[in-house]
C-alpha cells in the first residue's frame, strides 16, 4: 500500500517535502546522527510500526488536503456556470430587445404599407389627371418622405422625358432638365428596365456607375420607374429625403419598390397619354366629357396608326366623325406571291413566325410614310393613306411607302436567306379617290375602316398583277399625282372584275440607274406646294427619281 501510494503522482509532492524537512532536521544538529539499529526482531517490529503509522497519518493528512483542494475547484466551476448563465442572460436580454425593435420596424413598415395601399385604392378610383398627380406627389413627398424630387413623364412622340410635377427645385429651372429617353443616364436606365435603382447599390456596378453623375441630374438618389405592364409613362428622380438620410434600409428598398406598380397602375387606369403633353402642362381643365372622347379615340385608333399620328388625332378629334365621313384617299393592297405553296413547305410554327416579322416591319414601314393600317387578311395587308391625317397627295405617300416596303423586303429576304429560310415577293395594288370611313360593324363588334369602290379597285389591282406579271399596278387617280419622270409602263382598256368599262392602269417600274429606292419626297412635297387638287401630266415636276421596283418571279 505504501508503495501504491508513493507512485501516485499526487502524492509526490508531499513526500519530497518530507525528505526535505528530515534532511534539514539532520544538517541542524550540532552533533552527527547516528541510526543505531539493533539486531532484535522486536525493534524492527518497533520501526515498521511507526513507519505504519506516519503513513497513515501522512494519508490522512494528504486526504484532508486533497478534500480543500476538491473544494475549491468545485467552488471556481460554479462561479464559471454562474458566469455562463449571466452572459446567456445577456444574449437573452439583447435578443429580445432588437426582436423587438424589428417588431416595430416590421409593424410601422405594415402601417405604412396600409396607409399606401390606401391611398392607392384611391389614386385608382380617380380619372382625373390633375387630381391624379396631387395624390402621387402627396404619396412621394409624405409616405416616401422625398423632400427634393421631380416626376418626369414620357412625351411618345418626341421620345423625351420632361420634368411634370417637382419640389425643391425652383420652376424656372426645371425645364433644362428634360432629356431624350434614349439618353444615357440613369433615369433612362430605370425606364428602360422597368426597376428602381439606388445610388448606393448603382455605385458598385461597373454598367450603372458611369450613368449617376451624367446631366442634365447629376444627383439622383433613388430613380424610380412608373410603369404598367408593356407601357412606360415616366421615372421619379429622387435627390433627397426630408430626414437628410442617404443610405435604405431592406424595409425601405422593398416598400420604394412596391411604388411603381402601384402608381404605373393608376395611371394606367386614368389612362393619362389619352391627353397630350400640352394638355397635361396645361393649366387649362380638360372636362370628363373631352377625356372620355380621347380615351375612346385612342382605344379605336391605336391598332391603326402610328403614336404621333393618334396625338395628332387626340389634338384635334373634330377631324374624324366615327359615324361616317367622306374622305379623299389612297388604299393601298399587298399580297405575297405564291404564299399558299409556300406555306406548305414549312411548318405552322415557321409560317406564324415569318408572317410575324414580315407584318411587323411592314407596319412600320407604312407608319413611317403616314399611313394607317386597316386590317390584315391573312398573309395580305390593306392600308390607307389620307383617312386619319390631312394629306395634300396620300397617293404620292402610297406610293413611296410601296417602293419602301419592297426595299425592305428586299433587306428581310437577304437576312432570311442567311439563316436558311426561303423568302418571297409581294405584289402591290393602289387606287386613290373618295372613301366613305367610319365606325363598321355590329352592336358586338365595331372597327374603325373604309368602304366604297375605290377599295375595290385598289384589291382588284393588286389581284391583276398576277395576270399581267407585274408587281407594282396603280390606277389613273394615283398615277397622276406622281411625277412624270417616274418610269412606267401605261397599259389601256384593262379589264377589271366587278367594272362595266376597261380602264387604264399604270404599272411602277425599276429605276435604270439604280436598284434602290429613291425618295421621291421633295419633288413632290414641291408640287404639293402648288396646289390641292390632283395634277394633269403637263403639271408634274420635271426631274426627279423614280422608286426601285424589281419585278416579281413568273
Amino acid at each position: 500500500m505504501f508503495f501504491r501510494l508513493i507512485y501516485k503522482p499526487r502524492y509526490r509532492f508531499f513526500y519530497v517535502a518530507a525528505m526535505l524537512v528530515f534532511v534539514a532536521k539532520i544538517a541542524a544538529a550540532q552533533e552527527p546522527v547516528a541510526l543505531v539499529v539493533e539486531p532484535s526482531p522486536f525493534a524492527w517490529t518497533v520501526v515498521a510500526a511507526l513507519v505504519v503509522v506516519i503513513v497513515i497519518l501522512l494519508g490522512i493528512l494528504l486526504g484532508i488536503i486533497n478534500k480543500a483542494i476538491g473544494k475549491e475547484v468545485t467552488i471556481e466551476a460554479g462561479v464559471k456556470k454562474a458566469i455562463e448563465a449571466s452572459y446567456a442572460r445577456k444574449i437573452r436580454t439583447d435578443y429580445q430587445a432588437k426582436q423587438a425593435l424589428l417588431d416595430k420596424k416590421i409593424e410601422q413598415v405594415r402601417q405604412r404599407f396600409s396607409m399606401v395601399m390606401m391611398k392607392v385604392k384611391n389614386l385608382l378610383d380617380t380619372l382625373d389627371p390633375d387630381e391624379l398627380f396631387k395624390s402621387i406627389s402627396s404619396l412621394i413627398e409624405a409616405d416616401l418622405g422625398a423632400s427634393r424630387y421631380i416626376v418626369f413623364l414620357v412625351d411618345p412622340v418626341r421620345n423625351e422625358l420632361y420634368p411634370f410635377r417637382w419640389a425643391g427645385y425652383p420652376d424656372t429651372t426645371v425645364e433644362k432638365f428634360a432629356m431624350q429617353a434614349d439618353h444615357a443616364h440613369v433615369l433612362t436606365y430605370a425606364l428602360k428596365r422597368k426597376q428602381t435603382v439606388y445610388r448606393g447599390i448603382a455605385a458598385s456596378d461597373i454598367e450603372l456607375r458611369k450613368l449617376l453623375d451624367r446631366e442634365p441630374m447629376m444627383n439622383t438618389l433613388v430613380a424610380i420607374p412608373l410603369f404598367s405592364q408593356n407601357k412606360s409613362y415616366g421615372v421619379v428622380h429622387v435627390e433627397s429625403f426630408s430626414d437628410g438620410h442617404t443610405e435604405l434600409d431592406e424595409n425601405e428598398i422593398r416598400f420604394l419598390s412596391s411604388l411603381p406598380t402601384f402608381i404605373g397602375g393608376a395611371l394606367a387606369n386614368a389612362d393619362i397619354f389619352v391627353q397630350t403633353r400640352e394638355e397635361l402642362t396645361s393649366a387649362k381643365l380638360v372636362s370628363e366629357q373631352e377625356i372620355a372622347e380621347k380615351r375612346r379615340l385612342q382605344e379605336i385608333f391605336s391598332r391603326y396608326t402610328s403614336p404621333a399620328l393618334i396625338e395628332n388625332l387626340l389634338k384635334n378629334p373634330e377631324k374624324i366623325d366615327l359615324g361616317g365621313v367622306n374622305k379623299n384617299a389612297a388604299i393601298l393592297f399587298t399580297d405575297i406571291a405564291g404564299f399558299t405553296a409556300l406555306s406548305s413547305r414549312m411548318s405552322p410554327k415557321e409560317v406564324v413566325s415569318l408572317m410575324n416579322e414580315y407584318l411587323s416591319c411592314m407596319t412600320e414601314v407604312i407608319f413611317d410614310y403616314q399611313g394607317e393600317i386597316d386590317k390584315f387578311i391573312g398573309d395580305a395587308i390593306m392600308a390607307r393613306f389620307g383617312v386619319l391625317s390631312d394629306l395634300a397627295y396620300p397617293a404620292k405617300n402610297a406610293v413611296e411607302a410601296a417602293c419602301a416596303m419592297l426595299c425592305e423586303l428586299d433587306r428581310l429576304s437577304a437576312d432570311w436567306a442567311s439563316r436558311g429560310i426561303e423568302g418571297f415577293n409581294i405584289r402591290v395594288g393602289i387606287a386613290t379617290g373618295e372613301v366613305l370611313a367610319g365606325n363598321i360593324g355590329s352592336s358586338r363588334r365595331q372597327e374603325f375602316t373604309v368602304m366604297g369602290s375605290i377599295v375595290n379597285l385598289a384589291s382588284r389591282l393588286e389581284s391583276l398583277n398576277k395576270d399581267l406579271g407585274t408587281r407594282m399596278l396603280v390606277d389613273e387617280a394615283t398615277f397622276a399625282q406622281l411625277p412624270r419622270t417616274v418610269k412606267h409602263v401605261k397599259r389601256e382598256n384593262v379589264r377589271i372584275r366587278g367594272l362595266d368599262v376597261p380602264i387604264t392602269v399604270y404599272e411602277i417600274l425599276e429605276q435604270v440607274r439604280s436598284a434602290k429606292v429613291v425618295s421621291i419626297q421633295t419633288k413632290l412635297d414641291q408640287v404639293a406646294s402648288r396646289t390641292n387638287h390632283i395634277v394633269s401630266d403637263s403639271a408634274r415636276p420635271e426631274n426627279t427619281s423614280a422608286p426601285g421596283i424589281a419585278k416579281p418571279d413568273a
